[in-house]
């Protein structure tokens, strides 16, 4: 056995109030929420995704649309265990052969109805090469570590957004540039808000009488998400890019009455 090939695992836990099924589900499938923001192969990630099966992907895609995957699927097996493949070479840059990715491993172990102890293991190590060393020495360190933190605030806000009051934002907007360049800046807008946890749905609307006039109405699951999505620093570049065409007036309102035709389904 080489020096490289002892390079030991690298193994953090946490403790999360939710069943492992719910622990497990949250992991797999808001993996943009908890993903260290500072691990980006693209420019301004606008999406993450693991795809739900053995040989499936886990990739980013960004604001231009660029795709790379961080690794593949090696084992899928709800509410249980994920392995990845992890697949960083020199310089944390992407490497794209999976012979030369070492694995993330995932563990999920109910320790009561509402309660889940997660395992996240950097196994196989050895497999970077030369910069073993170097990345078993930027990933040990004491639990939880960066991933599971960022993870386990995940789980306690989706538990708190389960109990939240949708919220409706209208913002008007008054068009000071070209309106065609203001819809194109809006619909990159669009496609970032879909991407975010707590987004239900929007609408722009432009006034009939006045064609400088818009006005967006969206619904979010509760007020936490909506300032969590505006926070994120890829919103950043669009919110410019409105303001630079506008000038905005948002209001947050929450639902008192709904109602709908009668023969609507």
């Amino acid at each position: 056995m080489t020096e490289a090939q002892k390079i030991p695992d690298v193994r953090k836990t946490v403790t999360v109030d939710v069943p492992a099924d719910r622990a497990f589900a949250i992991f797999a499938e808001r993996p943009l929420e908890w993903f260290p923001e500072k691990h980006v192969f693209v420019e301004n990630r606008v999406s993450l995704t693991i795809e739900p099966f053995e040989g499936g992907r886990y990739y980013e895609v960004g604001a231009d649309g660029t795709e790379i995957a961080w690794g593949t699927v090696v084992e899928w097996n709800p509410p249980k265990r994920i392995v990845l493949t992890w697949r960083v070479g020199p310089h944390w840059q992407p490497v794209f052969d999976d012979e030369k990715a070492s694995f993330i491993e995932v563990d999920f172990e109910a320790l009561g109805p509402g309660r889940t102890s997660v395992a996240l293991t950097h196994s196989g190590l050895h497999r970077h090469g030369e910069i073993a060393p170097r990345i078993h020495a930027a990933l040990d360190g004491p639990s939880p570590g960066e991933t599971l933190a960022r993870y386990a605030q995940v789980v306690a806000r989706v538990g708190a957004a389960a109990s939240a009051v949708p919220v409706t934002l209208v913002n008007k907007f008054e068009v000071t540039g070209p309106a065609e360049q203001f819809e194109e800046a809006f619909a990159a807008t669009s496609a970032f808000f879909t991407a975010q946890p707590g987004f239900i749905e929007h609408t722009l609307h432009r006034r009939l009488d006045e064609p400088t006039s818009y006005v967006n109405i969206a619904r979010w699951t509760d007020n936490a998400s909506l300032r969590a999505a505006v926070a994120r620093p890829e919103f950043q570049p669009h919110s410019a890019a409105l303001r630079a065409l506008a000038v905005s007036s948002p209001e947050l309102f929450e639902v008192r009455l709904h109602a709908k035709a009668a023969d609507a389904e």
